[in-house]
Formats: structure tokens, sequence, C-alpha cells
């Protein structure tokens, strides 16, 4: 009886590691969220800290679903990347952006009143 399958070449080395780290990455996230980016894809892909697939969505848009075990984090991780950007779909992360907005104002006023 001879093999049951036949064997297909393997993609290049970086492509696997790339897909083997993604998908580690994705199985253990608690909370993810559709997020557009009000950036080319080129620039948010050199902004995130792993590799992520980003999808281009014109020519300054793209798209990509980041996750995170805690709302609050991802919605820090966003922070940085100096973009703007719209939540598709994600209620946790709309309200842990809201939180760090209001903690973030309270700060900002508190910081001027010290300096009047």
């Amino acid at each position: 009886m001879g093999p049951r399958f036949r064997p297909r070449a393997l993609p290049p080395d970086r492509e696997i590691a790339a897909q083997v780290a993604r998908g580690v990455g994705e199985a253990t996230w608690r909370y993810r969220a559709r997020v557009i980016v009000h950036a080319p894809a080129a620039y948010v892909r050199a902004r995130l800290p792993i590799p992520a697939q980003v999808e281009s969505v014109g020519e300054d848009r793209c798209a990509f679903e980041p996750g995170s075990d805690h709302p609050e984090m991802l919605a820090l991780y966003l922070g940085m990347l100096h973009a703007d950007f719209t939540i598709v779909d994600s209620p946790e992360l709309v309200d842990a952006l809201r939180k760090l907005t209001r903690r973030y104002q309270r700060a900002i006023d508190a910081s001027q009143n010290q300096s009047d």
C-alpha cells in the first residue's frame, strides 16, 4: 500500500514562521476588534510589535484585527500607532477608549490647575 496523499511543496520558511506566529498570538487573545486605521497599510505594519495581517482599503486607509487579553491594553496599543482609527466592532474596546479618555482628561485638567 502506497502513500495516501501526495506531498506538496512547502511555502518559504519566512511565510511558515509568520503564519505560526500570527496563529499563536491570535489564539490566545480574549478580545479582538476590527479596526480601520486612517493611514497606509505599510505605515501600520511598521508600527506593530508583531506581524499582523493588515489589509489596504484605500490609499490612506487600512484594516486589521488586533487582539489583547484586556481591552484597555488594546486601546493603549492603538494609541501608539500615531494615527486616527475607527473601531468597527468591539463595544469593549470603545468602552475602554472612553475610560482612558476620561482618565487622560482628568490628568490634563489637574496638571493645568497645578501650573496656575
